[in-house]
């Protein structure tokens, strides 16, 4: 359970979001949208929303494994498209990612964690962009407040899409929200993971849970309180809000990635 401070109106969200999806879509004059689903929280919401602002034809989801995915994850993706309705074309990205491997003089095996995990993710942008260009569809984006924030997504990769609907709710929000929506149990209660490996989740990468990074994260950034400040107020360690920090820190070039030494050659 969320809570006091982290709680919010769940029909409210949904008529609001309900709303931005349907006026997104409708202005851009495309046929409706495509989103690639995980079988997690963030991906099950988000298509859920979806469904309920345009209708099941409307949405088309995209299973995106590999050679090296979970398959939990792609079961899980299965029963929730089955429980919105919702058509699902799984598209194995092996090939793209050796191919990428290969001209790097890398291979599946010898290739760094990281190096290929970002590959991963990026082929499956591209692949959602070029479905999304094929048939006329927005790619819908799946990112959550916590992540956006702590920077836990690839730039370039799961961070691009044309709309975002959840991206105003953190983490344990989500989840809560999943349960209120009738999503399958499984989606909403497996722990987080990116699945770009073998056994991969966020709690093993990150070092620390989101219910301590959400409490961290509303503090600071919804109330304004000093992340000195927030141990005394939240109840959390300074290791905690130390280790959050420094994740926002380190990725702020994600969320700004349009550097440049002017905007204009008229101010030199």
């Amino acid at each position: 359970m969320l809570p006091q401070h982290l709680r919010f109106d769940f029909r409210r969200a949904e008529e609001v979001i309900k709303e931005f999806i349907r006026k997104t879509v409708e202005t851009s004059g495309a046929s409706g949208v495509v989103i690639g689903l995980s079988g997690g929280s963030d991906s099950s919401v988000t298509a859920a929303l979806a469904v309920r602002a345009l209708g099941a034809g409307k949405v088309k989801a995209l299973r995106l494994p590999d050679r090296e995915s979970s398959n939990e994850s792609l079961e899980i993706a299965g029963k929730v498209a089955d429980a919105l309705g919702i058509e699902v074309i799984t598209i194995d990205i092996t090939p793209m990612v050796e191919s990428f491997l290969r001209a790097l003089g890398l291979t599946y095996e010898t290739a760094p964690k990281i190096v290929k995990g970002n590959i991963k993710v990026r082929s499956r942008m591209v692949t959602l962009y070029a479905f999304a260009n094929k048939e006329r569809r927005l790619v819908l984006g799946t990112s959550d407040r916590s992540e956006w924030l702590i920077g836990y997504f690839t730039k370039w990769g799961d961070s691009c899409a044309d709309l975002y609907p959840i991206i105003g709710l953190y983490k344990t929000q989500v989840i809560e929200f999943g349960k209120w929506l009738g999503l399958p149990e499984e989606s909403v209660t497996r722990p987080p993971t990116p699945d770009l490996w073998p056994g991969h989740t966020a709690y093993e990468e990150l070092g620390i849970t989101y219910d301590l990074i959400d409490e961290v994260l509303y503090w600071v950034f919804d109330e304004g309180i000093p992340p000195e400040k927030v141990p005394e107020v939240a109840g959390v360690s300074e290791e905690v809000v130390k280790r959050v920090m420094e994740l926002h820190k380190a990725s702020e070039h994600k969320r700004s990635p349009l550097k440049m030494p002017f905007k204009s050659f008229k101010e030199l």
